[in-house]
């Protein structure tokens, strides 16, 4: 299949050294490589990360400054300020934890997504002086707060920041500010997010304490937001998310018991994107993101299954609301079009980001989804695709923008009403000029062609080993060609769109199959095909059992 594409695979030789070293099979060693892992030593801290490798916390700039006001603070009122959405929220969850176990006097604060919008706004500031807060330490946010920072000055009131975000040419005159992307910050790893920074700071709080905590134990909150917020998942990354996994499943937080209630097998970075991730996020898209705060630290079972509750009901309201913006949407696409531009004027603007992401699975192409944000504004979300840049499509388009701002892959803008139509039609023509008038075409990757006899139950735990799986270690995809399913098709779900069988390739090995989106072309098929697809084992029915999950289908 012409968009189909393999990545570079190591030679002949670098498999056999490396699987005479760890006695695996040869394809595992092959997807470590690609990874890599070119030794058995490499290959030992891959499969067993230790904590022992993660940085000192007092490398990354402004550390040593922040510690020694805290500890000045104990006597003071702290407030904790997180942005709305998984990060910000599992930060200011930690914070809290972890200064209310040190008896420090705390309160957080979480802005409204509607009224106050992302970030330190003014009216925090506000609610601050209001409370006798002294210092403030932000999460997820502040690195571009010049005027709310001096604002909290002129208050008396000092800030430390923690934050991931790109700082601009000018920084805000905080106390401290926690950043590994300032360009004189020395820390080694620059793409942690705001609650692996909020954890750095906690570490190296308590290594200066005397009277060491357990904060391994926090590390639940690290994991959430690392595979939330979609960081990369290699060097202290990897080994965070890797033990705040351990600690989810081991001894899971009050305030999370009810998500995984849903979770038969061990919870993984999946179940987080997928499950965990976005009932934390409809808070803040619903209504607002302090209720996810309460849950986390709150010790109260009876009051932790009344929150709970109403998570599940704002996440059903979200993804209803959803549903009908989506279908809505798809309605208008224009397939002849080189961008997907559509305004609704009743639509949730705490859905707009999802649904532009559902709109690129449909109409692969930068998408803008907006929405009436007062009388004269509109305000939307933009995603865009592999290898388009769409804040540069921003940049040549600001003349019909009233505010914009975002990176490569996903931005919010606002614009006057009366400049849609002139926005829409240079937005478009920035798009194909950029892309040299070749409409955008999904390209998919795959690691290594495998029959199916390579997958036994026994080679699957050793490929698990891999996880946790996410940008920059993504979960392996196989190609297997001349296939042929050998039993009826089963259809489930919902609306039936799930398909179940079995399928053989052409050695004759027969494996179970589930596909979550390509019923048409399962359905009509009539030769034999080709698929790419990952693997997995099913534990539902109390044994375990090799899945396929395919994810393309390609017809000869």
């Amino acid at each position: 299949m012409k968009n189909w594409t393999k990545i570079d695979q190591p030679t002949v030789a670098e498999v056999n050294s490396l699987q005479a070293d760890l006695n695996i099979p040869n394809f595992i060693c092959s997807l470590l490589l690609q990874r890599g892992i070119n030794s058995l030593d490499k290959a030992k801290f891959f499969f067993r990360p230790e904590l022992d490798s993660l940085h000192d916390p007092y490398l990354m700039k402004d550390m040593e400054k922040a510690i020694v006001r805290i500890n000045n603070a104990s006597s003071e009122k702290i407030m904790i300020l997180g942005d709305y959405d998984v990060d910000g929220t599992t930060s200011t969850s930690m914070l809290y934890t972890y200064f209310s176990y040190r008896n420090y006097d705390l309160l957080y604060y979480i802005p409204d997504r509607y009224k106050e919008g992302y970030g330190v706004s003014m009216e925090s500031i506000d609610y601050a002086k209001d409370n006798n807060i002294k210092l403030i330490i932000t999460v997820d946010c502040g690195i571009k707060a010049l005027n709310q920072v001096e604002y909290a000055n002129s208050k008396g009131i000092d800030i430390i920041i923690c934050d991931h975000h790109l700082p601009d040419n000018k920084i805000p005159n905080a106390y401290a500010i926690l950043n590994p992307k300032q360009l004189d910050c020395t820390y080694p790893f620059k793409d942690l997010c705001g609650c692996a920074i909020a954890y750095k700071l906690i570490t190296a709080h308590n290594l200066k304490s005397e009277n060491k905590l357990n904060v391994k134990s926090l590390l639940d909150f690290v994991a959430l937001a690392t595979v939330s917020d979609m960081m990369p998942l290699i060097d202290e990354n990897r080994v965070m998310v890797f033990h705040g996994l351990k600690e989810i499943n081991n001894n899971p937080r009050l305030g999370l018991r009810n998500f995984l209630k849903s979770n038969n097998n061990q919870v993984d970075e999946s179940n987080i994107s997928f499950n965990i991730g976005p009932r934390i996020n409809a808070a803040g898209r619903m209504k607002n993101g302090k209720i996810i705060v309460d849950l986390l630290v709150e010790e109260d079972a009876n009051k932790v299954m009344s929150l709970s509750n109403e998570v599940e009901f704002l996440n059903s309201k979200r993804r209803t609301i959803e549903k009908d913006v989506f279908e809505d949407v798809v309605e208008k696409i224009d397939q002849s079009k080189y961008s997907n531009i559509f305004y609704g004027q009743n639509w949730s603007t705490g859905v707009l980001g999802i649904v532009a992401s559902r709109v690129i699975e449909k109409s692969y192409k930068p998408t803008i989804i907006l929405t009436d944000f007062d009388e004269n504004l509109l305000t939307g979300s933009v995603r865009s695709v592999s290898g388009f840049d769409v804040y540069d499509a921003l940049v040549k388009c600001e003349k019909y923008l009233y505010q914009f701002g975002g990176h490569k892959f996903a931005a919010g803008l606002k614009i006057e009403k009366s400049k849609l139509d002139l926005f829409s039609q240079n937005f478009e023509k920035v798009v194909k000029e950029s892309v040299g008038g070749i409409m955008f075409e999904k390209n998919y990757k795959y690691d290594i062609e495998i029959s199916f006899s390579e997958i036994t139950i026994n080679n699957l735990k050793i490929l698990s080993r891999i996880a946790p799986f996410g940008l920059e270690n993504r979960r392996p995809v196989f190609r297997t060609n001349n296939c042929t399913i050998t039993e009826d098709l089963k259809f489930i779900g919902k609306e039936s769109q799930i398909v179940k069988s079995k399928i053989q390739d052409s050695l004759l090995n027969k494996l179970p199959f589930i596909c979550f989106d390509k019923k048409d072309e399962l359905v009509n098929l009539k030769s034999k095909f080709d698929i790419l697809y990952t693997v997995g084992i099913n534990k539902y029915s109390g044994k375990e059992e090799i899945e396929i999950i395919i994810k393309q289908i390609g017809i000869k």
